[in-house]
């Protein structure tokens, strides 16, 4: 066998073993969006495990020969939405905790339980925009409008990120100037 060949063959093992740490990691702990987007902030959203092992693989810089595996594009969770429109937006995020929300952290200003949402994988959002409004933010993924802020605030977004202990990821997050698009719902 040529060098060429071992080195070939090392390099496409190496990847696996990778790729099979990752399956055995993601799929053995329960993956949360807002979870996700910490451990892998330049990872939008993650609609199966599988999408979060592929997209660190890609992250990384591993490579698997196409000859070798046959990896296939997910498609977005929003794809079947068309984008109605784009808008600049100051995207904030927030919890569920009373000192920034009120006695019922949990449900939203529309009567829905955000942590019972959030841990079924759907995100959650607050803005002056219709309840039920579908946004895809940039960094975050799509949220559901379905709390509101202070009437001063009307121009923002605050994503929900989770309870007390997401606090460090809302503040990670911080204030962004995004341009995020309102999709059809």
């Amino acid at each position: 066998m040529t060098h060429g060949k071992q080195s070939t063959i090392n390099s496409v093992r190496k990847n696996i073993i990778v790729l099979l740490i990752a399956v055995v990691t993601v799929t053995s702990i329960k993956v949360q969006t807002a979870n996700a987007v910490n451990l892998f902030p330049l990872v939008p959203t993650f609609t199966t495990a599988s999408r979060a092992v592929y997209d660190v693989v890609k992250e990384k810089g591993f490579t698997v020969p196409r000859d070798t595996v046959v990896v296939s594009e997910p498609e977005p969770v929003y794809q079947s939405l068309a984008v109605k429109y784009k808008r600049s937006a100051t995207v904030t995020a927030y919890n569920s905790v009373p000192w920034q929300t009120d006695s019922t952290p949990c449900i939203a200003a529309d009567g829905s339980d955000i942590c019972k949402l959030r841990e079924q994988g759907e995100m959650s959002c607050a803005s002056s925009l219709p309840f039920g409004t579908k946004i895809n933010v940039p960094g975050f993924g799509v949220c559901t409008v379905r709390d509101r802020l202070h009437p001063r605030f009307a121009h923002r977004i605050d994503l929900y990120f989770g309870g007390a202990d997401q606090i460090t990821a809302a503040k990670q997050w911080g204030k962004r100037n995004l341009t995020v698009e309102v999709l059809d719902s």
